[in-house]
């Protein structure tokens, strides 16, 4: 039996019910479409109670990431299925679209952007669940660039900070090492372009192979980003922190995760074996590992789920 109906809770405001059972047991939560601003809209996801529970605000990775986790040429449902699962396990969630997704309606050029828009955004998120919510607690949950994000936007303001493949090094220095691997000699280009953003604020000379990285209008945001360290932002954190990793992981290296570590011993600390960037299972190849982005039907991993759970209701 599924139940959808949807009631004005505020004027910016609309919920939805949604109802599962699943093999005759029932498997019951709330789906609601909450906007929070005129840049904000997204998806809370409530066990099935009138009990105050915890809420876990998701922030998406980098580039056009939509809320369920999902780019325009991959659907892997990731964050939808984790909010799901968390739901039926007793742990509210709201995940949200970036504001990239509204500047075509709002007349916001993508050159506008930074990277303390997103912080913002993430900010508003928390106070506007503050103000419009009764939750036992409310935890920021970052997933790779939504890491930084979520590091910057969680201080004085939230009772925990998860880090999900976050990376703890610059991403000027994570560009140029990928680079030094995989495309010797773009790196030295890379470098004198990162340095050029950050001492005359554009980047003029650099190898045409980088102009997804460093093109007019992306050079805003990526000055904007530069400027953060997550291993130093994370060190600021009075709150507990759980740092979550999987060894498969193609765009975050363990090391990342073990830098995050180091820069705050008492954080929790979770290395899943065999977990990819998208919290899949793979035990196979690379190629098993990039199609997995598109197979939305794959179960997300049991031990990232509990493993928040276990860090929500300490």
């Amino acid at each position: 039996m599924k139940i959808r109906f949807s009631i004005l809770l505020i004027a910016i405001t609309t919920f939805c019910l949604a109802q599962e059972k699943e093999e005759g047991q029932e498997k019951e939560y709330n789906s609601a479409i909450v906007r929070v601003n005129r840049f904000i809209e997204g998806t809370l996801a409530t066990p099935y109670s009138d009990d105050s529970v915890p809420l876990v605000i998701f922030i998406m990775d980098a580039g056009a990431i939509n809320r369920e986790g999902n780019d325009r040429m991959s659907k892997n449902d990731a964050f939808k299925l984790l909010a799901i699962d968390l739901a039926k396990q007793g742990v509210a969630t709201y995940r949200y679209d970036k504001r990239l997704f509204k500047i075509d309606a709002l007349g916001i050029r993508e050159h506008e952007i930074s990277l303390d828009h997103f912080i913002q955004d993430a900010q508003s998120v928390v106070e506007y669940f503050k103000k419009n919510g009764n939750y036992t607690k409310i935890i920021l949950a970052g997933h790779g660039q939504g890491s930084l994000i979520g590091v910057i936007a969680a201080k004085n303001n939230v009772d925990g900070f998860i880090s999900i493949a976050g990376n703890a090094q610059s991403v000027d220095q994570i560009v140029i090492q990928q680079l030094e691997k995989q495309a010797p000699g773009l790196d030295k280009s890379a470098a004198v372009a990162f340095t050029d953003l950050k001492e005359k604020g554009r980047a003029m000379n650099y190898d045409p192979a980088l102009e997804s990285i460093f093109s007019y209008k992306l050079q805003h945001f990526m000055k904007s980003w530069i400027r953060y360290t997550p291993s130093e932002e994370i060190k600021n954190l009075d709150i507990p922190i759980l740092i979550l990793q999987g060894d498969k992981d193609l765009q975050v290296e363990v090391s990342e995760a073990e830098k995050l570590k180091e820069a705050v011993p008492n954080a929790e600390y979770v290395i899943i074996e065999n977990m990819n960037h998208i919290l899949r299972e793979i035990k196979g190849s690379r190629l098993e590992n990039h199609k997995s982005y598109n197979e939305y039907w794959l179960k997300i991993m049991p031990e990232v789920t509990s493993s928040i759970i276990n860090f929500v209701n300490k």
